[in-house]
């Protein structure tokens, strides 16, 4: 189809114009996936984001399974990246912990401090995920870990690992321990849970400060939990399940007004 020409303006075809359009929301594409900053590495390893990793390493053979991990900050600048965690499936008779920024966190901390990572460079404090098993406790846990730097909490990369305890002759624990993400999130009336425990069940909602801010008694092992928000400010919350007295697992949820 030829040029049209409009005094001294040339005119393009409407197929030039679509081309066009598209080559343009190509590069921006493109220019999207190759602004990723963080990624997960381990011993030259690199993994994909939100890959899948089976950890059968008990370390000190004392049933803590342990995967060690690195950042590689893939900028030219320094960023001080944040660690966060989100279990996927519990056990009971497990714990979760993890290092990072020179310090370990108990199963309760669910977002570490940041820690420099520095421009074109691997994080130089230990990262590490711990699932820890009691003796006769055989099975699967699975966690998901974030990491992102502080001045940018919404541009994150993630990965799943699976810890696996196997006991030879031995039958692993009868169903697993779980609880959903929040839903809706954000949530401005009421946020939702799907869960699955043994034991006596109390949901306690945690603001940023570690500041508890609402409790509340289950009666049914397995089922929807929904809590009213309606009267917490807007922001970040915690939930964690209490099973006998004892945090078993936490999701994060945002308040919205």
């Amino acid at each position: 189809m030829p040029i049209k020409t409009i005094g001294n303006v040339k005119l393009k075809p409407q197929s030039m114009i679509k081309k066009s359009i598209f080559l343009v929301m190509l590069f921006a594409a493109i220019g999207c996936v190759s602004a990723q900053s963080l990624r997960f590495e381990w011993n030259g390893h690199i993994y994909s984001e939100g890959e899948t990793i089976e950890c059968t390493n008990d370390e000190y053979g004392i049933g803590e399974y342990i995967q060690h991990m690195q950042i590689r900050n893939l900028t030219s600048s320094d960023q001080n990246v944040v660690v966060e965690k989100e279990v996927m499936e519990d056990l009971e008779g497990t714990s979760n912990t993890f290092c990072w920024a020179g310090n370990c966190f108990g199963p309760g901390t669910i977002v570490s401090p940041a820690s420099l990572v520095p421009a074109n460079g691997l994080n130089t404090d230990d990262l590490s995920f711990h699932v820890t098993f009691e003796e006769q406790v055989f099975g699967v846990v699975v966690m998901r870990y974030y990491a992102y730097d502080e001045r940018h909490p919404d541009e994150r990369i993630s990965i799943m690992v699976k810890f696996h305890k196997s006991g030879a002759g031995l039958a692993e624990n009868s169903r697993p321990m779980t609880m959903s993400r929040a839903y809706p999130n954000p949530a401005s009336t009421v946020v939702h849970f799907n869960y699955s425990f043994d034991g006596n069940l109390t949901a306690v909602v945690y603001n940023l400060l570690g500041q508890e801010v609402l409790r509340e008694e289950l009666n049914a092992n397995d089922g929807q939990m929904s809590l009213s928000v309606a009267d917490l400010q807007a922001g970040i919350y915690f939930c964690t399940m209490m099973v006998n007295g004892r945090a078993w697992t936490t999701q994060k949820f945002v308040v919205k007004k």
